[in-house]
Order: C-alpha cells, then sequence, then structure tokens
C-alpha cells in the first residue's frame, strides 16, 4: 500500500511551509497570480484606481498608502531589497493575510 503523502505534510507542517517558500519567491520575482493573471487571460493590466497607481507586488508591499497602516504592523522597510533581506518571511506572509490576498499569490 502506498503511504498518503498528503497526510503526512500535513502533518508535519510542510505543506504550509511549502506555500510560505513559493509564496515568497513569486513575490521576489514579482510574477504573482494576482499581479500577473492578466497576461494568462488577455485583459488590461490591472489597475488600483484609489491610489493611480499600477496593481504591481511593490504597490502591494511598499507603496500602496491605503496598506500603510497595516504594513507598519508587520514591517517598516522602504524597498524591496531590504524586504527581503532583512524582514522575516513569517511577517510579510502575516501581511498579506492581513490584506487578504495572501490566498491570491
Amino acid at each position: 500500500m502506498l503511504p498518503n503523502l498528503g497526510k503526512d505534510l500535513h502533518r508535519r507542517g510542510e505543506g504550509a511551509r511549502r506555500k510560505r517558500e513559493t509564496t515568497m519567491c513569486t513575490l521576489w520575482v514579482g510574477h504573482t497570480w494576482l499581479t500577473q493573471s492578466y497576461l494568462l487571460k488577455n485583459e488590461v493590466q490591472p489597475f488600483y484606481y484609489a491610489c493611480d497607481s499600477l496593481y504591481t507586488v511593490r504597490h502591494i508591499l511598499i507603496e500602496c498608502p491605503d496598506f500603510q497602516d497595516t504594513r507598519r504592523k508587520y514591517f517598516s522597510v522602504t524597498d524591496l531589497y531590504r524586504l527581503f533581506q532583512e524582514v522575516n518571511p513569517s511577517r510579510i506572509v502575516g501581511y498579506l493575510k492581513d490584506l487578504g490576498v495572501y490566498g491570491k499569490i
């Protein structure tokens, strides 16, 4: 009988860690489903009208003034390089979950 790997991974927390690692990699590269899916769907690039800005990873993580209060609860860096070098990944994931976009990355 073959082992049920899904249960084993879930029990050890490997699935959650893998999701976090995958999310961090896609954020680092800047190509997430949330910000790049328009290319596959042949749609117009998403635009955040409240800020009059394109909806990009940089905008979500660093620039958006609408997310500023939430961002301050998790980190205070002002550029992507420092974010990925200095901030614990669990803080970034917490921020994305608080915004409600973690599952869309």
